[in-house]
């Protein structure tokens, strides 16, 4: 396995990427509030409104594949580079237009397009980045960073969106243009990266396979169609990252549907909006916490009993907010299901990473994110049809029934409880931070 080996500084490279997309993050978090409420107020209509976030959402799930064969081919720093570049154009570009009141709905469908795909280009190049900025034994510790900062930029753009637009409707892209600025500032201090592989040429970066020899991955030549889908060939062919990502996947879209399940009904209930801002934000504070806390969590559940006890826990308090009695109490068991997501996906996310050769990893984490992604976005839909199907107390004990049948097949999977190990070698060329 290629190992990123501690040099002068240690983690300064990590940093200046974690603060860049921690920026980027708060400004997409924004634009995601903020593009809606902007359509409405312009249209009237709420169809049209919705419109922004179903062009955001399909921008990057259909850029995904192509986002990690960009990371995987040039030099991810550019990459980034790059994409910050074209936000802060329309960005600004979108705060002028409305300052000066000729702002108008194909404006706002752009820059939900470019925001949505240069989002998932930015993703994929920044994940991939970070097992060449840390040394290996801190990339748990850094991928749990990186959870916390996606829940910080989520809180504070979100927050930080709704205050702007009440003061001026151009104000919350003038902000996000001024993040996004900042953000390309901190890449320039990040030392430039070599392209990940040479197309025909073999990556001895990966997974120990039966014999205990490094696995070779080869790097596809001609580029095209090929070298969009080695990523997906690359997860068919390892069992555990395999069932990994269905876990993670079936997990995500459980969580998005039962989210959505408390959420409406505590609107047709006669819970006020307020409250169910309050009730939604402790899911946001919860994951933040338990980001923070994963690095101690880890050593507590170290290898695969974080993902079992992340399930279990799951299925037992889905249970719990279709039972226990009050206002408050589906808040709070969804943010001790948020607390304790990060531990699990910092170990899956680990392993992905170090299962994967430098070559691939754009693209394998691009696969992760597409099918998490769709996992959630139709999740909203099943939510919405159990609900109108069963009722809010049988839905939520079918999902919690299925979620206790999903963990106790990972506890029986001989592949969940034995996670192939990841090279230890260091070879000759691997990449130091900075």
């Amino acid at each position: 396995m290629r190992r990123a080996v501690a040099g002068p500084g240690g983690g300064r490279g990590f940093t200046f990427l974690w603060l860049s997309q921690a920026l980027s993050e708060a400004a997409y978090s924004t634009s995601l509030i903020v593009l809606p409420l902007l359509v409405l107020t312009i249209t009237g209509s709420p169809s049209r409104a919705g419109i922004i976030g179903f062009v955001d959402a399909a921008a990057m799930l259909l850029a995904g594949l192509p986002a990690g064969a960009v990371a995987d081919r040039y030099d991810r720093r550019r990459v980034l580079l790059c994409c910050e570049a074209v936000l802060v154009t329309l960005f600004g570009g979108l705060a002028l237009l409305l300052w000066a009141g000729r702002a108008s709905l194909p404006a706002l469908v752009l820059l939900a397009l470019v925001n949505g795909a240069a989002t998932a280009v930015m993703l994929a190049a920044s994940e991939a980045m970070v097992p060449t900025l840390v040394p290996e034994e801190r990339l748990a510790s850094a991928v749990a960073m990186n959870s916390a900062r996606t829940y910080a930029g989520q809180l504070a753009g979100t927050s930080a969106g709704g205050f702007l637009l009440a003061v001026r409707n151009a104000l919350p892209f003038l902000a996000g243009c001024a993040a996004h600025l900042a953000s390309l500032v901190l890449l320039l201090f990040l030392r430039p990266q070599a392209p990940a592989g040479r197309a025909g040429q073999p990556d001895r970066s990966g997974p120990l396979d039966e014999s205990g020899q490094t696995e070779q991955a080869t790097v596809p030549a001609g580029g095209g169609r090929r070298e969009l889908v080695e990523g997906i060939r690359w997860v068919r062919r390892h069992p555990f990252l395999r069932l990994s990502l269905c876990y993670a996947t079936a997990t995500n879209f459980f969580f998005g549907a039962i989210y959505f399940m408390v959420i409406a009904s505590a609107k047709t209930s006669g819970m006020s909006p307020g409250l169910i801002g309050v009730m939604a934000g402790l899911l946001g504070v919860g994951g933040l916490l338990g980001a923070l806390a994963s690095p101690l969590l880890q050593r507590v559940l170290a290898g695969p009993r974080s993902i079992f006890v992340v399930l279990w826990l799951f299925a037992v308090l889905t249970a719990g907010i279709a039972v226990l009695p009050g206002s408050w109490t589906p808040g709070v068991l969804l943010g001790a299901i948020a607390f304790a997501a990060p531990t699990a996906n910092a170990y899956l996310t680990t392993h992905q990473l170090l299962l994967t050769p430098d070559s691939h990893r754009g693209r394998v984490m691009s696969v992760a994110g597409i099918a998490s992604g769709a996992g959630g976005a139709i999740a909203p839909l099943a939510g919405g049809t159990v609900l109108d199907l069963t009722g809010r107390f049988a839905g939520l004990l079918g999902c919690a029934a299925v979620m206790a049948a999903i963990a106790l097949s990972a506890v029986l999977s001989p592949v969940m409880r034995k996670a192939p190990e990841p090279a230890r070698e260091a070879e000759p060329g691997c990449r130091t931070p900075v």
